[in-house]
């Protein structure tokens, strides 16, 4: 079991969840919310072994409006390169080859049975298996490095991210998506007063993910590996509702992100209630 906080190595905290025996707790010093489980620092099994059939109207169409804002917004320029690191299945990077012709999508992907799907049911010729450090990619040549994710998955992520500043052009960006924490907590605690705590229940995935972040947190984290500054955005949620095609849990989730974007706003971007944090780290 860890103890010892990955943002700020203190051994102080105190639990905040117990998601079957496994304990969910916060840092008594930097506030960070991390798992105590032990996982492995390049996991590499959670896409499985190959043999399975892939949920397409999660990973693809249920992703299409978040990745298409994200385009939208963020590759403004005719031309440049984009790094997805964790790419999963590709689908990502194949919207920006599909849409952004003139910028160069690279992905980088742990696990090779994702990659062999983005390679041949995708057709990406730009997907590499491994770690990204061992990519040979040249420094200072990225405009945009993307985290689709994947940052909540690594148990000591500044390694990562000091890699990832050294790839990025002056004035690049590097984009995180992650659960918010606070709002996460609170979902799981409303959860766990309803229905109680089977086995084989993960109100806060304790096994996958390592970091919970906050907005607080992840600003730190952001600091300690060189970024000059870490932004927050309210973007298009992902369009399914705990797992479920239904229609009208779509427009529920729809009408819960224009409240959330409002308040966002009204309050000079200082209450986020939304469930996903959505951060850009500027070098």
């Amino acid at each position: 079991m860890n103890e010892i906080c990955y943002l700020c190595s203190s051994k102080e905290s105190k639990p905040v969840f117990n998601e079957n025996g496994i304990l969910i707790v916060k840092c008594k010093s930097c506030g960070h919310v991390y798992s105590t489980y032990e996982q492995e620092e390049h996991y590499d099994g959670y896409w499985g072994e190959g043999n399975e059939e892939y949920d397409l109207d999660w990973w693809d169409h249920a992703h299409r409006a978040i990745y298409s804002e994200f385009i939208s917004t963020f590759l403004q320029k005719d031309t440049g390169t984009i790094l997805d690191v964790g790419c999963g299945l590709g689908f990502f990077v194949k919207m920006v080859q599909e849409k952004k012709a003139g910028w160069n999508a690279i992905g980088f992907e742990m696990s090779e049975p994702a990659v062999k799907f983005a390679k041949e049911k995708n057709g990406l010729k730009t997907v590499y298996p491994g770690m990204v450090q061992s990519s040979g990619i040249g420094k200072g040549s990225v405009d945009i490095i993307t985290l689709w994710d994947v940052i909540e998955h690594i148990p000591k992520p500044q390694p990562l991210l000091e890699y990832l500043y050294s790839l990025l052009k002056p004035g690049g960006i590097l984009f995180l998506q992650t659960p918010n924490v606070p709002i996460q907590l609170i979902k799981a605690n409303l959860k766990l007063a309803i229905k109680g705590m089977k086995p084989g229940v993960h109100y806060l995935e304790a096994k996958d993910h390592i970091n919970d972040y906050s907005r607080k947190t992840l600003s730190m984290l952001g600091k300690q590996t060189g970024f000059a500054s870490t932004e927050y955005y309210v973007l298009t949620p992902i369009l399914s509702f705990a797992g479920s095609k239904s229609s009208l849990g779509k427009i529920g989730k729809m009408l819960f992100y224009y409240t959330t974007k409002f308040i966002w706003f009204a309050s000079f971007k200082s209450i986020m209630l939304n469930n996903t944090l959505f951060a850009v780290m500027k070098k």
